[in-house]
Parts: C-alpha cells; structure tokens; sequence
C-alpha cells in the first residue's frame, strides 16, 4: 500500500496483479511524508535499485501492511483524505489469477500439490479471494477505479496523467510457463467460477 501526500493517490495493492511492480514504480516518486509499506526483501533490494523509496511511516502502526484493505486504509489516513485523493486498485481475471499462484507456489522445492489439489484446497483460493474485499467497504468499491490487470499498459498511462508522473514498472516477479488454461482439468474452471463469482460477473471475465 501506498498513500502518497505528494501526488494526492492511495494504491491499494492486490495479489498477483503486478502489485509489487507498480509499488516500486510509484514509489520513485514519494515524498518523506508518504505512507510506504514493505515487501519482501528480495523486492526492497529491486526497490533501491530502481530508486524508489522504501518502507516510511508505516513502523508506528503494526497493522500496516501491503495489502491493506480500503476499510483499514482509511482508518489510517482519515476519511478526509481517502475522499479527497485519487484511489485505486487493479483486478485481474481470477481463472489467471489462480494459475500464476499455483505456478507460483509450485516453484518451491516442497510443494507437491497438483493444479487440480490446488484450486480444491479452500484456504488457497479463499486466500486469492480477499482480492475483491481489499478495494471494497460493506461489499461496494470503495476505490476511484479499479483497473484490469489485461489492460495494464493503458492503466499506467492513466495512472501517470493523473498524477503528473512517470511510471517505468519493472518486472518485479515475471512469470513463466503455460497459458493458464492448460493448467485446468475437469472440475476445475466450475470450482474457480463459483469462488469468484462476484469478480468474474462484474468485471465480465471468462475463462
């Protein structure tokens, strides 16, 4: 999360949705005043190398985090503020969303699971649907905008003239391997479907 005095923004980060990227870029552009939250320390070190600024003003509040949700956000920088400055997130279509995760988790030495184990452990998914509630408050958008992940390269250009920057993102976490529909088996678009219903519907996503 990052809630920056400087260009008047509040970023509110989702999960595998270039987030990080996005952290970094925006965060060449903070002021000492800005709140920036920490990610991992193989990211800081991209971090410092792209310069962006680092973890500020986030120490004094142990529930500062980077993927603090809106309702947790405004408590923090007051419902003035939230209202007065440009607020954003980025969705990204959960049948992807599902796949980069478990590609993702598959890169550790110790996971064993199957894509099809994995999408039929709730834990996981229900971890991957918090993304919708982040950007919301009582089950409505509580953000300006939310952009789709598809249309990344159109957002930054958005995000840029809105706030009067530049925004270089690097490519913080690349992914590889196969489309993710490869990845899906019988069963498993109907169980994914079902879990994220509420993004599929609104954001028109499909499989």
């Amino acid at each position: 999360m990052i809630a920056s005095h400087r260009h008047r923004f509040v970023f509110v980060k989702t999960r595998k949705t270039a987030g990080t990227s996005l952290e970094i870029a925006l965060s060449r552009h903070c002021g000492p005043d800005d709140i920036v939250t920490r990610i991992s320390p193989e990211d800081e070190e991209l971090r410092a190398a792209a310069g962006g600024v680092g973890p500020q003003n986030d120490d004094t509040d142990p529930s500062s985090y980077a993927h603090m949700g809106a309702r947790r956000i405004i408590q923090v920088v007051g419902r003035p503020t939230w209202d007065a400055y440009f607020t954003f997130a980025v969705e990204r279509n959960p049948f992807d969303v599902v796949a980069s995760s478990y590609r993702y988790s598959a890169r550790k030495p110790t996971f064993t699971k199957t894509f099809g184990e994995f999408v039929r452990t709730p834990r996981r998914l229900d971890r991957l649907a918090l993304n919708e509630r982040l950007y919301r408050v009582g089950g409505r958008v509580a953000v300006d905008r939310v952009y789709r992940y598809e249309d990344l390269p159109d957002a930054v250009a958005d995000i840029s003239a809105r706030l009067g920057v530049n925004l270089d993102l690097p490519h913080a976490k690349q992914g590889s391997g196969p489309h993710y529909r490869e990845l899906y088996g019988p069963g498993d678009v109907e169980i994914v479907a079902q879990r994220f219903r509420r993004t599929i519907s609104e954001f028109g996503y499909e499989f």
